[in-house]
């Protein structure tokens, strides 16, 4: 039986493929970005890409904590975003694929608001940060394939004019 498993794995991922390329709703795609603050992040990058990177704060399996490695990072885009003018930092929290999408949704949410309030209790005005979720979740698929990628375990940050 378990020779099976790759063979399901695989035509399973095919099915969510096909299910998400031809517009179907499914629970097995991930959770559409999701704005808890009032606006919305303008995404313009600056003049003369000024802005053209965006930066990546990292979270453990189920975590929300800021890992004291981080927060260095955290000062040194404050920085940058203080020195180039910037009108808004964006956080895009983000969960691995294990767990349901609402709950992944709001644990991305609570990363992003982690790293908005150190950006505050660095100086940043709240009313220019703004908070999106990218929670993930495999639906369907979890009990075949499951993912716990620290690359869906973060915080984007985009600096944005």
């Amino acid at each position: 039986m378990t020779f099976l498993r790759p063979i399901i794995a695989a035509t399973a991922l095919a099915a969510a493929f096909f299910i998400a390329s031809a517009g179907i709703d499914s629970s097995a795609s991930a959770a559409n970005e999701v704005y808890t603050s009032a606006q919305r992040c303008n995404n313009k990058q600056g003049a003369g890409r000024d802005f053209a990177q965006d930066a990546y704060v990292y979270f453990d399996t189920n975590s929300s904590r800021l890992r004291p490695q981080d927060l260095g990072k955290i000062k040194h885009i404050y920085g940058i975003a203080k020195g180039k003018q910037a009108q808004q930092i964006c956080l895009f929290g983000k969960a691995s694929k294990i767990g349901d999408a609402r709950s992944n949704a709001a644990l991305g949410r609570k990363r992003a608001t982690n790293v908005a309030h150190e950006l505050e209790r660095l100086g940043w005005p709240s009313s220019r940060i703004v908070i999106g979720t990218e929670g993930e979740a495999w639906g369907w698929l979890e009990d075949i394939l499951t993912s716990d990628s620290e690359d869906d375990r973060r915080v984007m940050i985009r600096l944005s004019q």
